[in-house]
């Protein structure tokens, strides 16, 4: 049985640095908060929208948001982005051959993200058309955001498999930390949003082009485990 490959979307598959921050830059603007560059966005981004939203406002408030400012640019967020996220995303050179070639040989294909599931789905429809991935999920309310294993695991049980004959890929500790609390295979990639220091902590290849990446999940046998030292991080 082939080995099934769930993927991170933001600084894995897809920079969508630019929607994101255009987004986020109009909530913010139209409630009449200061704008944040793109490479300070770049630096917010991960843990999903409510996080990314908090964290634009932290600087404005010296670090205690009120509930209702925060509340109020995550609604504005949450409005913009259904129409920004196109601005700008593309995906990283060679994913897309990468993808076409895992899926013509048969390996079953996901994406798990934190961004919101009514985004990720027309984002990854529209951005990969021709990839036939077997799960498309987001962060809804059907399960809790990454590092929790919940979503992950229900992937892992839709293709009929186990956890050891899953890997997960991504760029960021939150990635990492969700495959150790799933008990999955991991590879990390170094072009996304983290630090290399939060990836080489998890003791797993951190790929540097997507070349590397096909060659590694070529590799089933040594597709590793990552280190348990994480598993609360």
């Amino acid at each position: 049985m082939k080995t099934g490959f769930v993927f991170d979307l933001d600084g894995t598959l897809v920079d969508s640095i630019p929607g994101i921050a255009r987004g986020l830059n109009l909530a913010l603007k139209a409630l009449g908060y200061p704008e944040h560059s793109v490479d300070a966005i770049r630096e917010m981004v991960g843990k999903g929208a409510r996080e990314l939203c908090l964290a634009s406002l932290k600087g404005y408030f010296n670090g205690n948001v009120p509930e209702e400012a925060f509340e109020a640019v995550h609604r504005g967020f949450m409005r913009e982005y259904p129409h920004t996220w196109q601005e700008g995303t593309v995906p990283y050179p060679g994913i897309r051959e990468m993808l076409l070639s895992l899926a013509g040989e048969g390996y079953p294909l996901g994406v798990l993200s934190n961004k919101p599931h009514a985004v990720t789905v027309p984002l990854v429809r529209h951005i990969l058309p021709e990839i036939p991935f077997r799960e498309v999920m987001g962060f809804s309310e059907r399960f809790p955001r990454k590092p929790e294993p919940d979503s992950l695991l229900s992937i892992v049980r839709s293709w009929g498999r186990e956890p050891a004959q899953v890997c997960m890929v991504g760029d960021s500790a939150h990635d990492g930390n969700t495959a150790v609390n799933a008990g999955t295979r991991l590879i990390l990639v170094g072009w996304g949003y983290s630090s290399r220091s939060a990836l080489d902590a998890f003791r797993v290849p951190v790929c540097a082009a997507a070349g590397e990446l096909s060659a590694r999940l070529h590799d089933e046998s040594s597709l590793p485990f990552p280190v348990a030292a994480h598993r609360n991080c």
